[in-house]
């Protein structure tokens, strides 16, 4: 993987939510418009054809409304022809918003490039520019939000220290498992020195992991009196040292140089394991393996060097 230039958090504001580490701690889980070992693609919602969706459901809605209107004017005896006619217009101007709709084309996509180790987006109102960020440099986070009937909802947003606004990725109001799970999996699929995630889109390719294994086997173990979660242990891990939060350098900017161009959110399972910030439990069991073999032989050759 590349190695991250040592960068000032430029960032206005505070980043929502807590830093999530470089390490699987779902299942794997995605659901792309297109994927295959090169690259994942999803749909971005500044695409026009996602900015002009909801309009045309608000007009179908207000043809709805007018003609509801005049049947019950119709029943009071008192018919209100205006209406009538406007509903047909806005109902009549939604389908051709429909029809076009159909046939416009998708032109922004949110690009995760395994190859290059890059995320690219689309940005721009008038004018579409291509961004392109470093994979290692971007910071996931999982914030809460207010849900329906009052029930917490939890967002994956990522975040780039140079770069003002966040990218959301995927969001739950069913609990933490969707977004962790997806960030899990791209977490796994963009270290191309890693194996690809083991989920049904990649099947005919080799060299695949299961990580964490199936769904269904880990809310069993979720059940065992002895179950530690990965994330409430990361999550208390960083209320315990603010240093791993990127938003600490926005006041203390200075110190961000003690990483030496490797700050935790661009750090890898392993790296955060030698560093002595995260336990070696943590990483995946195929994963613990290969550090443990890495270990022996750094080991051989004059030691671990540990971070600041």
């Amino acid at each position: 993987m590349s190695e991250p230039q040592e960068k000032p958090i430029k960032r206005p504001f505070k980043a929502l939510g807590t830093p999530l580490p470089k390490v699987p701690l779902r299942p794997f889980w995605c659901l792309p418009t297109r994927l295959d070992d090169k690259a994942y693609v999803e749909n971005s919602s500044s695409d026009k054809k996602f900015m002009l969706f909801l309009p045309v459901i608000f007009i179908y809605g207000g043809g709805g409304f007018c003609l509801i209107g005049w049947t019950i004017s119709i029943l009071a005896n008192d018919p209100f022809w205006s209406m009538l006619l406007g509903g047909l217009a806005l109902l009549a101007f939604a389908g051709w918003g429909h029809w076009k709709l159909r046939r416009m084309k998708q032109t922004r996509f949110i690009v995760f490039d395994r190859e290059k180790g890059v995320r690219r987006t689309q940005v721009g109102i008038f004018k579409k520019r291509t961004l392109e960020v470093p994979f290692d440099e971007c910071e996931g986070r999982l914030s809460r939000s207010p849900g329906a009937r009052g029930a917490p909802g939890h967002r994956l947003v990522m975040y780039h220290p140079t770069i003002i606004g966040p990218l959301y990725l995927d969001e739950s109001i069913t609990g933490i498992d969707s977004p962790l799970a997806f960030w899990s999996f791209l977490v796994q699929y963009m270290d191309k020195t890693k194996p690809l995630p083991d989920i049904p889109w990649l099947r005919d390719y080799p060299n695949r992991t299961q990580g964490l294994g199936a769904m269904e086997e880990w809310k069993k173990k979720e059940k065992s009196p002895n179950f530690i979660d990965p994330w409430y242990e990361w999550e208390a891990i960083v209320s315990q040292n603010p240093k791993l939060d990127s938003n600490y350098y926005m006041e203390h900017p200075e110190e961000l140089a003690q990483w030496n161009g490797k700050p935790p959110w661009s750090m890898n399972g392993e790296e955060l394991v030698d560093s002595g910030i995260m336990p070696e439990w943590m990483l995946p069991p195929d994963e613990q393996e290969r550090y443990r073999a890495q270990k022996g032989r750094k080991m051989a050759h004059g030691g671990v060097k540990r971070s600041p």
